[in-house]
């Protein structure tokens, strides 16, 4: 790296945080800290990011392909505890797309799918370092991952159009996976959400071929199926996240983003509109979250959730929408296609 680039990424690094009056949504009326967030140009700016993950001790790493066979198709790099971006070496990923990735504490597992099948890597948080897994068998790409243990994790994994997608668990950070159960309401859906709470509770999202949302939680891993009913303007329901009977999430309707959550795995929600178009939502706990995206002019947006009070950040340095967020106890990372930015949730 350059030096007149190490100087463009000294210039960006930082994160200030200040007190002026907060512009809260959701109807909260008191007065709280606002929080400014400088972004970073990301390092290899050739390859546009796509997804942020950070362990639960706050190791952060962002990641990307360009969906094609050409050099370079990968790219990736990782957040150090005094804040700076690193490099990060990561397998070769031609034709690949990367669809969901879920850590623990000291690891993550990214899924996603390429020419060949299921695409699965593994990270290692103590030494920095991605290495190709073999992937969970049968399926044709992992669609969606949720770790809620040491190494314990699900995955969902699509089987094509004209079969039910699966669900496999791993305890041993994806080196073995357990047979792959049928998921028998998928038939024909894209199931694209997941999220666990341990081995048998889990609760799924998906869309229909007739762009309608399906919301189903099992209890039992997988093996039996129960379907919630979500108001009918909902299209999807993404970014779950989930704590015993408590989840939050994304819902998209044909024109607005909310907000939603609910205390009984899925049987009521509540909503708070958002107002512009919310792409990912990642919490250090149920209640403390960080909610990433784009306002109506596509200019970039970012907000806090404390105690379901959403408080709008002020960016810097981040000229393009916010399209994930990861978080860890402390500390949550986003991306948009060239920046890199942390926050504390």
């Amino acid at each position: 790296m350059s030096p007149r680039h190490n100087h463009a990424r000294a210039a960006w690094r930082g994160i200030v945080v200040v007190g002026v009056a907060a512009l809260v949504l959701g109807g909260c009326n008191s007065s709280v800290a606002r929080t400014h967030v400088t972004g970073l140009p990301s390092i290899g700016i050739s390859v546009p990011l796509h997804t942020v993950a950070c362990t639960t001790t706050g190791s952060c790493l962002a990641l990307g392909t360009t969906g094609t066979d050409t050099a370079p198709s990968s790219v990736g790099e990782y957040r150090e505890n005094n804040g700076q971006w690193s490099s990060l070496v990561v397998p070769s990923a031609p034709s690949s797309v990367i669809t969901s990735a879920s850590c623990w504490s000291t690891g993550c597992l990214i899924g996603g799918e390429q020419s060949s099948g299921s695409l699965l890597w593994g990270y290692n948080a103590s030494s920095q370092s991605i290495n190709s897994l073999r992937a969970p068998a049968g399926g044709l790409g992992i669609r969606a991952l949720s770790c809620f243990g040491a190494s314990t994790c699900a995955a969902v994994l699509t089987t094509g159009f004209t079969s039910t997608s699966e669900m496999t668990f791993t305890n041993d950070g994806g080196a073995t996976w357990s047979t792959p159960i049928a998921i028998a309401w998928s038939l024909g859906d894209t199931v694209s959400g997941l999220a666990c709470t341990d081995p048998l509770n889990c609760m799924t999202s998906a869309t229909t071929a007739s762009s309608s949302l399906v919301v189903e939680v099992t209890h039992d891993g997988g093996n039996t199926w129960d379907q919630r009913i979500t108001p009918s303007p909902w299209l999807s329901l993404s970014s779950i996240t989930c704590a015993k009977l408590h989840c939050v999430g994304l819902a998209q309707t044909a024109t607005s983003t909310s907000l939603v959550r609910t205390s009984t795995f899925g049987r009521l929600w509540r909503t708070v509109p958002l107002g512009v178009q919310a792409n990912a939502l990642a919490c250090s706990t149920i209640a403390h979250c960080v909610i990433g995206g784009q306002q109506h002019t596509d200019s970039p947006w970012l907000a806090t959730l404390d105690n379901f009070k959403v408080s709008v950040t002020v960016l810097k340095y981040v000229p393009s929408p916010v399209i994930d967020i990861a978080c860890a106890t402390k500390i949550c990372a986003g991306i948009g296609v060239s920046t890199v930015l942390a926050l504390r949730p």
